[in-house]
């Protein structure tokens, strides 16, 4: 039999010997070994993720439904501080104007919303107003302004809103919930200025409300402060969305959901879907992808100034261009969104399904706001025809209190009819 050589003692700590048993038993062992490696490893990443938020975060939610999965997470917007500088850089005088009334009329109104005798004496003193044959116009003098309880305003305001007097009394600022005592605290503000619109403002059901907009930037004395006040009171609630996909998702189902509004390209984003779908925790995309083309390109964003001959970007044209490649002028007469409504849609109970409408309507049947049913309880919205108001993503409880609630005021829902 052959000899072997004796090992150096370098080698001779690497080399094992084993007997046959010796051997099984070892190989045993790493099969054990391994599979054990392999359950740790592998084992927790082949269960679905718990998508979860902190208790303690009121600002984030996880809510499961058709749509699939969302994650979602309140945020604010303001207004950029370089669309500000044309509007607060010369405070304009506040004037308003009562179309088809005389003084007389005026004041008759006046009284009736618990405006004093003196008041009104203050209000039409002597070169404060102007009757024309198109009506009255009136430049509210500084000491009348002061003089109006929030009771007054209230009243005074709520009897012309509507009727073209003035911008801010057809649309005030308005501060919703807890939103104005966070303005408030904006550490970026002047205490004196601080103090100057809690004077000026009313409350309207569990909002506050500012009409008095020209006059506020007008007392404030410089351009930085006007800014950071006209920036403060632009922050608009917002909600910033995800959709969850995990390694069990059923991308079918959220096919049937999201894929049913015109010029969303439900088949564009599944690739990405099924590709996040194989990642060993899932993942989630923006909203942004599932929106058609019109929404995706404005969302949280303020529109500019509108120049001479461009649409009124309001409401109304905003939600019946939603789906639109191209957005239709038409939709800024309201009386036009009414008939299409009225030949296309049919009123439901409470919306379900993607590209919905909601629509605040008063008594007189007017529609005084819509807005686009995304999922869960968030919509598509801008809340205005001006530029101070961006297109967001908003939840309905919120977007209701942003326009107050009266008796004559409720949220009807309705869905486009289908050949």
């Amino acid at each position: 039999m052959k000899k072997f050589r004796p090992q150096e003692s370098a080698q001779a700590t690497n080399v094992f010997q084993f007997t046959l048993a010796g051997l099984i038993l070892f190989s045993l062992a790493l099969m054990a070994g391994a599979s054990f490696i392999t359950y740790k490893m592998a084992g927790p990443r082949a269960t679905a993720p718990e998508f979860s938020v902190d208790a303690k975060d009121k600002l984030s939610t996880v809510r499961s439904g058709a749509w699939g999965t969302l994650l979602t997470r309140d945020i604010e917007l303001e207004r950029p501080a370089e669309y500000l500088t044309e509007e607060v850089a010369t405070p304009r005088p506040e004037v308003w104007k009562f179309s088809g009334l005389t003084a007389a009329a005026v004041k008759t109104a006046f009284t009736k919303s618990g405006i004093s005798a003196p008041q009104i004496a203050e209000a039409f003193a002597t070169g404060t107003f102007s009757e024309k044959t198109s009506g009255t116009e009136l430049m509210p003098s500084e000491q009348f302004l002061m003089s109006l309880t929030p009771e007054q305003r209230q009243k005074l305001f709520t009897a012309f809103a509507g009727s073209g007097v003035y911008l801010y009394i057809d649309y005030p600022y308005i501060f919703p919930g807890s939103d104005f005592e966070g303005v408030c605290a904006d550490s970026r503000l002047n205490p004196e200025d601080v103090a100057l619109l809690k004077k000026l403002v009313y409350s309207n059901g569990a909002a506050r409300q500012l009409s008095d907009y020209d006059f506020l930037l007008g007392k404030i004395p410089t351009l930085e402060r006007r800014t950071k006040m006209t920036q403060v009171m632009s922050r608009q609630s917002a909600v910033l969305a995800r959709l969850a996909v995990r390694p069990d998702t059923d991308v079918d189902k959220i096919a049937s959901y999201w894929g049913n509004v015109p010029n969303v390209r439900f088949t564009d984003v599944r690739p990405l879907l099924e590709s996040i779908k194989q990642l060993p925790e899932g993942g989630s995309i923006s909203l942004l992808y599932l929106l058609p083309k019109f929404a995706r390109e404005r969302l949280y964003t303020f529109p500019l100034p509108s120049q001479a001959g461009e649409p009124i970007m309001d409401c109304h044209w905003t939600t019946f261009n939603f789906s639109s490649e191209t957005p239709d002028s038409r939709f800024n007469d309201a009386s036009y969104a009414v008939e299409v409504i009225r030949k296309n849609y049919y009123q439901i109970a409470a919306p379900s399904q993607y590209g919905d409408i909601l629509l605040l309507m008063n008594d007189k049947q007017e529609v005084k706001h819509s807005a686009v049913y995304i999922a869960d309880d968030i919509v598509f919205t801008k809340n205005g025809n001006n530029y101070r108001q961006p297109w967001m993503l908003m939840r309905i409880p919120d977007l209701l209190a942003t326009y107050p609630a009266t008796p004559a005021m409720k949220p009807i829902y309705m869905r486009r009819r289908t050949e």
